[in-house]
C-alpha cells in the first residue's frame, strides 16, 4: 500500500510539471493566429492615388459600312480626344490623376445615301477602372461598366434614327475622388478642366483632338 501511495505522488508531480511546461515560454514562442489579417495596402496617401481607365468600343461591320464611327474619351490630361474607328473593335488605356472624371461615347454619322435593304447595326461601349498607387501598382480592385447592347436589323430608311439612338445610349461618364468614391456625372460634362463647353451628347467637342494611331 505504501508503494502504491508513493507511485501516485510521483505521477501527480509529473502531471503538474507537464502543465507548467505547457503554459510557460516567452511571448515570442506563442502560437500564431490561424487566420491571417486582411491585406492592407502600404500606400494610402490620398494625393498619390491615380486611376487606370480602359476604354473599349465594339460595333458591327455593317455599322462601319454605312457610318463614320467616332469614339470620344477623356484622356490623361483631362482633354476630350476623338478617334475614328477603322475596325469593329477599339481600345484605349489611360492613367488619370485623382480626383478626376472619366468617360466615353460612341458617335456614328451616316456616310451618305445607302442602298435599299436590311442592315444589322450593333454598338457597345465599356469602361474598366482600377485604382493605382504612386508606383502604378494596383491597390484597389477595379470595376467594369458597360453601355446597353444596341442591336437592330433595319431598313435603309430607318438607319438615321437608330444612329441617333446609339449616340444617346452608348456613353459612360463617372467622377472619381481620392477615397475610392465613384459617382455618376451629369450628361453635360466636358473633361477635367474648369471649362464647361458641352453638348447634349455628354462630351464637349471644344479642344478635342484627333488621334487615330
Amino acid at each position: 500500500m505504501k508503494i502504491q501511495n508513493i507511485m501516485n505522488m510521483l505521477l501527480g508531480g509529473l502531471m503538474v510539471l507537464g502543465s507548467l511546461t505547457a503554459c510557460g515560454g516567452s511571448d515570442g514562442d506563442s502560437v500564431p493566429a490561424t487566420t491571417p489579417a486582411p491585406y492592407q495596402p502600404e500606400s494610402q496617401t490620398k494625393d498619390q492615388i491615380s486611376l487606370k481607365v480602359e476604354y473599349a468600343a465594339t460595333v458591327s461591320q455593317q455599322l462601319l459600312d454605312v457610318a463614320n464611327v467616332t469614339v470620344r474619351y477623356i484622356g490623361e490630361n483631362g482633354q476630350v480626344v476623338s478617334e475614328q474607328m477603322s475596325s469593329t473593335t477599339w481600345t484605349k488605356t489611360v492613367n488619370i490623376a485623382l480626383p478626376a472624371k472619366a468617360g466615353m461615347d460612341i458617335l456614328p454619322t451616316l456616310k451618305g445615301a445607302v442602298s435599299n435593304g436590311e442592315y444589322a447595326l450593333a454598338a457597345k461601349g465599356r469602361m474598366t477602372y482600377t485604382w493605382l498607387d504612386q508606383n502604378g501598382q494596383q491597390i484597389q480592385a477595379g470595376h467594369t461598366e458597360e453601355t446597353p447592347d444596341m442591336e437592330a436589323v433595319l431598313n435603309a430608311d430607318g438607319l438615321g434614327q437608330y444612329l441617333g439612338a446609339i449616340a444617346a445610349n452608348c456613353q459612360l461618364a463617372r467622377a472619381f475622388t481620392k477615397d475610392y468614391t465613384v459617382t455618376e456625372t451629369e450628361g453635360n460634362w466636358g473633361g477635367n478642366s474648369d471649362e464647361d463647353n458641352t453638348q447634349s451628347t455628354g462630351i464637349s467637342n471644344e479642344g478635342a483632338t484627333d488621334d487615330n494611331r
